[in-house]
């Protein structure tokens, strides 16, 4: 595979927004991606100010990417947490939790949940991969654009249409494409069929992925299968010239099944020598999601616009989660002795309506404006329901709400302006956006009878980028952009109490006075290409404030009546903290020795702190990046890229560190016919046993680290028709 179009992405460094793109060709060349901009309007890649990072759908079967923790594993300063069938999280720049708004084909994709806002229970990836057409990450604060969530940056995924598998003049076109791949021991097929009648086009592509989890490098894993299945229907119908109306549909599900019931049975792993034994154990968890999309776009000029695209959409995601246990008691010191039947099901449920507006309108050959309207609702709800039974009577059967079952209120106004100067050699593009939001617990109350509070606030976000071309070769960039988030809704109304261990137990109490969190972010950069070498940089500096995380308000020890040590309880509660920072640097080169080979180059690197304690942040990683050769042949092409990160050693007191590590995998593409290619990758091709610091990031000092270590050596392959 030719690495081209990555390159091409890193050296267009773009300012958030609805970005749309289109594959294109050599990064040497002046005709780089297109994203959406200014106004949601597209323009090229080297054309804007900002950062960003693109991955096509070539690379994605070319790099045998499968799952969503692999997508961005080459590209510097975006990273996923959690492995294929867990929960799994999107960091730009070091952050992540919900402080990235993930959208796909315009629509907001389901947010995380889990311990201190880390989405460790519920995360983001319910996506299929082979139904992507091109994923864009856009780095730094970008809510002038999109309004709350965007706070560090903004991940669009955008699927494929019917045109992507019909030349002009065809009516009826397609693809077959099945493959295996090692990481996860899993077999998929992917049928997709493109029909085309007079103005109207349809699309239904369908993908079935059968595997199991995916191991460390001993493969040391408790045992899951993972099963998933995706549908994606979309209809088009042209209105003449490039005026459109369109419909889609995208379900997904997931089931992933397992002999490991940890979340049900932890409390009891240790107490087998007291008399309680595990006698069987498995659990099943199923997410699935359903969204629907009318869509109406114009270019039909007119006296307020030059292109308008309005849209609705309705977006369900929802996990399952349930365990089973089953303890033999026999337990004389307590006086228990039964067959104790255990289940715990918990349900995370989100549905998101929303009305999506935008339209620019050229005022005159220096001057472009953008505006829009957003309107969305989202609803969300976390329960818990315990059952137990002893001799087939029931001994416990409890619901609990983890959270008030809530709705979030958005409407979000912004304008942009994009301003030329000195002959088209300065672009100036500034925003600004209004936003309102209000969460409201339907009048549930706490366990001590007082109502949870309705939270209303209002933010307004502005941006400012810059774009000057020194010359034809070489153009320099500077951007601020202001972010804010909303109060999550799990961090201010959770009300939670647990007892992991006989000697410890906590609550967690709500916070429904919580402030947004709000981020000013710098970037400046330089970007261009010298003879037959291209190069990109960017150094940027971000500061969050209010930023939220939990906080121990009290903590006791109790004594039992002979004065024994009993057990120690304490309280936690999210709250806002003055500030956190983070900076880095961000580089990448590629040399082209020829039109068939290439090397190339990324590094990334960043530090971050918590300005009030001077801690370190545990989801900033080393300094980290990817070098390479490519070859690029009529038929053959292959490459070879080294993974490699710096040891970890700026961790706090009592924290693990992570020793550096460099990863080769090796591709290769082979056209077999002029409808059929070949894709191989190696991933770890020396089976060397490392551990990305994010794997173990914020674990004890003396963890055995290694058993989250990657995989060793996994080989994977896929066989594409088109038809």
């Amino acid at each position: 595979m030719k690495l081209r179009p990555i390159a091409a992405a890193l050296l267009g460094l773009a300012s958030a927004a609805n970005l749309h793109a289109e594959t294109s060709g050599s990064a040497a060349n002046s005709e780089l991606e297109l994203i959406v901009v200014s106004g949601r309007a597209e323009k090229p890649l080297k054309d804007v100010a900002g950062s960003v990072s693109v991955v096509t759908t070539d690379e994605i079967e070319q790099l045998q990417l499968n799952d969503m923790n692999q997508l961005f594993q080459y590209e510097p300063g975006v990273e996923v947490t959690g492995a294929a069938g867990s929960a799994q999280n999107i960091l730009v720049r070091g952050m992540g939790g919900d402080r990235v708004l993930i959208i796909k084909d315009g629509m907001r994709v389901n947010e995380g949940y889990g311990a201190d806002g880390q989405n460790d229970i519920i995360g983001r990836g319910f996506i299929e991969i082979d139904t992507l057409k091109q994923v864009e990450v856009a780095k730094g604060a970008a809510s002038s654009l999109y309004g709350s969530d965007a706070l560090a940056g903004i991940v669009v995924f955008t699927t494929k249409d019917a045109s992507d598998y019909l030349e002009d003049g065809e009516q009826f076109g397609g693809a077959i494409k099945t493959g295996y791949t090692g990481i996860t021991s899993q077999s998929h097929i992917s049928p997709a069929l493109a029909l085309r009648t007079g103005n109207f086009e349809q699309l239904l592509h369908t993908t079935f992925r059968e595997g199991e989890e995916q191991q460390n490098f001993n493969e040391s894993q408790d045992p899951f299968e993972i099963e998933s299945k995706s549908l994606l229907y979309k209809a088009k119908y042209s209105l003449g010239g490039e005026d459109f109306i369109s419909f889609s549909i995208d379900h997904w599900n997931q089931e992933s099944t397992g002999d490991s019931a940890d979340g049900l049975l932890h409390y009891f792993r240790g107490l087998a020598d007291y008399g309680y034994n595990i006698v069987k154990e498995e659990s099943v968890s199923d997410k699935k999601v359903r969204a629907y999309q009318l869509r109406y776009h114009s270019e039909t000029p007119s006296a307020v616009y030059d292109q308008l695209n309005i849209s609705l959409y309705q977006n369900k995601s929802e996990q399952e989660d349930e365990q089973y246990g089953q303890l033999d008691i026999n337990a004389p010191m307590f006086g228990v002795f039964e067959i104790r039947d255990m289940w715990e099901t918990s349900l995370y449920r989100q549905d998101t309506i929303g009305f999506l507006s935008n339209a620019s309108k050229t005022l005159s050959e220096t001057h472009t404006l953008g505006y829009g309207l957003d309107l969305e609702k989202t609803e969300s709800r976390r329960t818990v329901h315990q059952y137990r039974e002893v001799e087939d009577s029931s001994t416990m059967d409890v619901t609990t709400d983890k959270f008030p079952e809530n709705e979030v209120s958005r409407a979000g106004l912004f304008l942009n302006d994009e301003m030329t100067f000195a002959n088209g050699q300065l672009v100036v593009t500034p925003g600004i956006r209004y936003d309102w939001y209000e969460m409201d617990p339907n009048g549930a109350e706490k366990t001590d009878g007082t109502p949870f509070a309705t939270i209303e606030e209002s933010n307004t976000s502005f941006n400012l980028g810059a774009l000057y071309k020194l010359n034809a070769r070489l153009s320099a960039f500077a951007q601020y952009g202001q972010g804010f988030k909303v109060p999550a809704y799990d961090l201010a109304y959770i009300e939670h109490y647990l007892q992991p261990t006989s000697t410890y137990a906590y609550e967690v109490l709500p916070a429904d006075d919580l402030s947004p969190e709000t981020s000013d972010s710098f970037e400046l950069g330089l970007r261009g290409h010298l003879g037959p070498i291209a190069f990109s940089t960017a150094a940027f500096y971000t500061e969050y404030d209010d930023f939220l995380e939990t906080a121990l308000i009290n903590s006791e020890t109790f004594f039992n009546d002979d004065g024994s040590f009993s057990h120690v309880f304490e309280q936690y509660q999210y709250q806002n903290i003055d500030s956190v920072t983070i900076k880095g640097v961000e580089l990448s080169a590629n040399w082209y020795l020829s039109p068939a080979f290439e090397l190339f180059a990324n590094a990334s690197y960043q530090r971050g702190e918590n300005d009030t304690t001077g801690e370190y942040l545990t989801s900033i990683s080393p300094l980290s990046g990817v070098i390479g050769a490519s070859y690029t042949g009529a038929q053959l092409s292959s490459q070879v890229l080294v993974r490699w990160a710096d040891r970890m050693d700026r961790v706090n007191e009592g924290e693990t560190e992570a020793p550096g590590y460099g990863s080769v995998d090796w591709t290769l593409g082979y056209q077999l016919m002029e409808q059929m290619s070949l894709n191989l990758a190696v991933n770890n091709l020396l089976d060397k046993e490392y551990v990305p610091y994010l794997n173990v990031a914020g674990w004890e000092e003396g963890s055995d680290i290694y058993v989250n270590s990657a995989p060793g050596r996994t080989f994977s392959a896929s066989v594409k028709y088109d038809f």
